[in-house]
């Protein structure tokens, strides 16, 4: 019940961000400059501060598992759901095979994740994020404009995973950062989760009714929110991997349509309102489908 509580907590956050938008508190610019703000600042700070912590060989090994498994998760689903709206035409089925593919797993999942499993747990989800921005970078990319499209260098130069770099270095060596250095790293992830909730609540204004109509995104977010996840639950259980990286990978799996497959669609010019409407239809399918899903841990 109090994860479920915590949860309702988030979604409150989202519907301060939709009033907002609806009510012009905030336009699409101001959005998109506290989109920025998550991305380029308050991640990469709550990664870093929050991989600070007692390493063991065995927590060592468990991040290894989470970053491999996390890659064959998404290029399997990713390949499944391509294979799936084959009969669609080339830009919308890049759309919805990248829906299917990636979640939400940095905006809504650190929240989520949090929720669930507790503040320590945070650092799975890291590394899911991590290779989640590796896949996207190369498969997601692959899907809208082929070979010539995989960029490494936007890989490499992602601040997250330049985050998570740096504090690999942390975690293996055991440095520290000075105490008002951490101060700043923890008060500048702490607005991770509020914000970036208010960011996906305003960007739910442009959802419309006849957006439920639409088949094949009906289709793409019943992959993403109930079929991925229970098949990540139901493979890995039959696993020896430990419950917080079973719990994990199945938490950030069960996220809807990650935004930057929108972000990807625009940089691509590859049906741009057609994924911005896929992600806005997922993220608010979620409301109910995450709850639902929290019960089964």
């Amino acid at each position: 019940m109090q994860v479920l509580l915590q949860v309702a907590t988030i979604f409150l956050l989202m519907m301060m961000g939709f009033s907002a938008m609806k009510l012009r508190v905030v336009d699409g610019r101001g959005v998109s400059m506290l989109s920025a703000v998550v991305l380029y600042f308050a991640q990469p700070c709550l990664v870093l501060g929050k991989m600070q912590q007692p390493v063991t060989p065995t927590l060592l090994m468990e991040l290894g598992w989470m970053f491999v498994l996390t890659c064959v998760i998404m290029s399997v689903s990713g390949l499944i759901a391509w294979t799936v709206f084959r009969s669609q035409p080339h830009d919308r089925r890049a759309v919805l095979a990248n829906l299917v593919m990636a979640s939400n797993c940095g905006f809504m999942g650190y929240p989520v994740i949090i929720a669930a499993m507790g503040e320590d747990a945070l650092i799975y989800a890291v590394m899911y994020v991590s290779a989640f921005n590796v896949i996207c970078w190369t498969l997601g990319s692959y899907f809208f404009r082929g070979i010539s499209a995989v960029s490494p260098r936007r890989i490499i130069t992602n601040p997250t995973i330049l985050a998570v770099l740096f504090g690999v270095v942390l975690l293996c060596t055991g440095w520290r950062l000075p105490g008002f250095v951490n101060d700043a790293l923890n008060s500048m992830g702490g607005i991770t989760t509020p914000v970036a909730m208010f960011v996906i609540g305003a960007r739910l204004v442009g959802l419309r009714l006849s957006d439920l109509h639409d088949r094949s995104m009906l289709l793409a977010c019943g992959l993403r929110l109930i079929a991925v996840p229970l098949l990540v639950l139901l493979a890995l259980r039959a696993t020896p991997l430990p419950p917080q990286v079973t719990s994990a990978l199945y938490l950030c799996s069960a996220m809807p349509g990650a935004s930057l497959t929108a972000m990807q669609s625009d940089l691509y010019d590859c049906e741009k309102e057609f994924a911005s409407r896929g992600v806005a239809v997922s993220t608010a399918l979620s409301m109910l489908s995450v709850p639902l899903l929290l019960m089964i841990i």
